[in-house]
């Protein structure tokens, strides 16, 4: 299956189009691009059509910066739930490490890594797919993108130490001093933006644990929903949708999936697993991440894992653990 990217990050793409005086309706359908589904939270664009747009918008504006201009023209809502945990996180240190760990549900084969040393965290991505080169104007869209959010989320004076880009420095070169208010490299040899540690690990203003939280659920959620690869991520992000409202039976996911029970079993048997054993490692799994908060009660955690009373969760969680869940919050407290 060809990677896609979420059809929603390309509203950005669209208003630089509009800003800079071009039809983005005429650029979208060059490249193939149905702008109906921009609207559509889960729609996805195929990645090298995506990337055709933003070569026919770079051929089209005059303007050889005009990805820089992201930095104003992204919203959160362009990224699915990653926007938002982003800007809800404790620390840009903890926001960047969300970016790592969900950037494939913005677009899979752009690879984030984060490294942090004494005094810098450092922040590089890579295209794992060689027939996508990197586009100059999407990578400084990237960059842009990225220094927006922490701006929001920790202050309009955050400057980052450095950023590199891999592309040569275009005529406009100024406007990257400008923007990031650093030093900028050009021609280098991987795209990279440096945050000083003390900084990135300073509290911010707007941090809120539960709603990072619980965004990271939804995006944990969908990135194992577009692990479309084997039959156990498809029926563990099904699983997911229904629990709260119990435990779905194999025959309420295998209609979901569009196929019999009986074919659902056999594929998972293929698999080297069955129905019961990934609908209890679905459990275990949130189990884990849901007792690591706090502010939920143990009996909104059994709720929101499909059982149907308290007591019904500390036996199965006690059968995966072999420790009730409340020593468990105890000792992560």
């Amino acid at each position: 299956m060809s990677p896609t990217m979420l059809a929603s990050a390309a509203r950005i793409l669209w208003r630089l189009i509009e800003r800079n005086g071009v039809d983005p309706l005429f650029v979208f359908r060059e490249a193939g691009l149905d702008p109906e589904k921009l609207s559509d939270p889960r729609a996805r664009y195929a990645d090298h059509k995506a990337r055709a747009a933003w070569r026919e918008a770079a051929r089209r504006i005059a303007d050889p910066c005009f990805g820089l201009q992201s930095a104003e023209e992204w919203r959160a809502t362009d990224f699915h739930a990653l926007g938002y945990a982003f800007l809800a996180s404790r620390t840009l240190g903890t926001a960047v490490g969300r970016i790592v760990r969900y950037n494939a549900v913005v677009d899979p084969i752009v690879h984030f890594e984060d490294r942090l040393d004494h005094t810098r965290l450092r922040l590089t991505y890579r295209v794992s797919d060689p027939d996508m080169p990197d586009i100059p104007a999407l990578q400084d869209a990237r960059w842009g993108i990225v220094l927006g959010l922490c701006r929001t989320a920790y202050g309009s004076d955050f400057a980052p130490l450095e950023v590199s880009f891999t592309h040569p420095a275009p005529s406009c070169r100024g406007d990257y001093f400008g923007l990031f208010r650093c030093p900028v490299q050009f021609d280098a040899p991987c795209s990279e933006l440096v945050l000083d540690r003390a900084l990135a690990e300073t509290p911010l203003p707007a941090a809120n644990r539960e709603l990072a939280l619980a965004n990271d659920a939804i995006l944990h959620a969908y990135v194992t929903e577009l692990d479309c690869s084997g039959i156990v991520s498809r029926v563990k992000a099904l699983i997911i949708d229904h629990l709260p409202s119990g435990a779905p039976s194999a025959e309420t996911v295998a209609k979901d999936a569009y196929m019999s029970a009986r074919t659902l079993q056999r594929k998972l048997a293929d698999a080297g697993t069955s129905y019961s054993d990934v609908l209890e490692s679905v459990r275990r799994e949130l189990a884990e991440q849901y007792l690591a908060d706090p502010a939920r009660s143990l009996s909104e955690i059994s709720f929101l894992l499909g059982f149907s009373e308290l007591s019904a969760f500390s036996r199965a969680f006690r059968r995966w653990r072999g420790q009730a869940p409340s020593k468990v919050r105890d000792s992560a407290a």
